[in-house]
């Protein structure tokens, strides 16, 4: 019988932890290094699709996600007035509040996955201090896996920062999304009754640091000002508890995989929030990544895995951009809003 080989997973969020769980321990030895745990479990709603719901119920920790989640298969998009656009059906989505899908695949971690808190500055390195067959790079936006490996790889700044919150009150039916110049807003099922997030232009279009709350807010106050007067209601009952981040972009990949080393999640195509694609598609990679391990090894998988994800993703990541300058262009904004008024009501769910 051969030893089990050895994996070493850098980033401890979603898709790290995913396929820590997702490895036959029998087979593989799991470390997982995270450099800030306590963010691990930050964070308000994710929407997953039915195939990330799917893995994760091969992972035994589906229903205990669902039990804390709303799903809802109908959205709506307005105007910045709040008129309907359009009224339809989605995809079901089950809106998950991220900290609980942090816990549910916590608990279900092998108890031989070690586990490291340190800053990764050479993956390769580390893979060699700990004796490690394969690198994978669960590491996030800012990965250090993907600079070190790819060259000119740095995060792409959007010029746009997100603020979410969670909103208590009634729970809506269904997401629903206002779409005008220069921003976003949108309300999901929550937890708590709703959550809320919007998009604005702030700071310069270069910079990776997100800015304030206390700027994030006026930037957003000042931007939804003259919008559907639902919008300032829900900002001016922010408080402290937001969450404000610099929207940045994985940069175009030829290749997701390297010798020895394998990127997923964010760390691969990290792309705009408007398609609620960032959660699922990061279970999706590590569930793949971990059939292609049991099925390839840690010296085949990287291949296998970049033909099966690797096209797929990065069509995502573009398709977001065009969704957010679709959802926020100015000078299209009329035509924008004729077609998607002239769409069918009530459209069969796709996907």
């Amino acid at each position: 019988m051969h030893p089990p080989e050895h994996v070493l997973v850098v980033g401890g969020g979603i898709g790290g932890l995913t396929l820590a769980a997702a490895l036959d321990p029998g087979r593989f030895r799991v470390t997982l290094v995270e450099e800030r745990p306590e963010r691990a479990g930050a964070g308000t709603v994710l929407a997953l699709w039915r195939g990330a719901t799917a893995d994760l119920d091969r992972l035994g920790v589906g229903e205990r996600v669902r039990a804390a989640s709303v799903a809802a298969d109908h959205g709506t998009i307005r105007d910045a007035a709040g008129e309907v656009l359009v009224d339809h059906r989605t995809p079901e989505l089950t809106f998950a509040p991220r900290p609980e899908i942090v816990a549910a695949l916590e608990s279900s971690l092998p108890d031989g996955a070690a586990r490291l808190t340190r800053e990764v500055t050479d993956p390769r390195a580390l893979a060699r201090e700990v004796g490690a067959d394969l690198v994978v790079g669960a590491d996030g936006v800012r990965s250090v896996c993907r600079q070190t490996v790819f060259p000119d790889t740095a995060p792409v700044p959007t010029g746009w920062i997100a603020l979410r919150g969670h909103l208590p009150g009634p729970r809506p039916e269904g997401p629903t999304e206002w779409w005008g110049p220069g921003g976003l807003f949108g309300i999901t099922p929550g937890p708590r009754g709703a959550a809320w997030f919007c998009a604005v232009r702030g700071g310069r279009a270069d910079g990776l640091q997100a800015p304030s709350l206390e700027e994030a807010l006026a930037l957003a106050t000042g931007r939804f000002g003259d919008w559907d007067p639902l919008l300032q209601r829900i900002l001016a009952q922010v408080g402290g508890e937001a969450d404000v981040q610099r929207i940045l972009l994985a940069p175009p990949l030829r290749s997701s995989a390297a010798d020895g080393l394998v990127l997923i999640g964010d760390a691969a195509h990290a792309m705009a929030p408007n398609l609620g694609r960032g959660a699922n598609e990061a279970v999706r990679d590590a569930v793949t990544l971990a059939r292609m391990l049991h099925r390839h090894g840690a010296k085949g998988a990287p291949l296998a895995f970049h033909r099966r994800r690797h096209a797929t993703t990065q069509v995502l990541r573009a398709a977001s951009s065009v969704a957010l300058r679709t959802a926020t262009t100015t000078r299209l904004a009329r035509v924008r809003d004729h077609v998607l008024r002239a769409l069918p009501q009530q459209a069969p769910p796709t996907g």
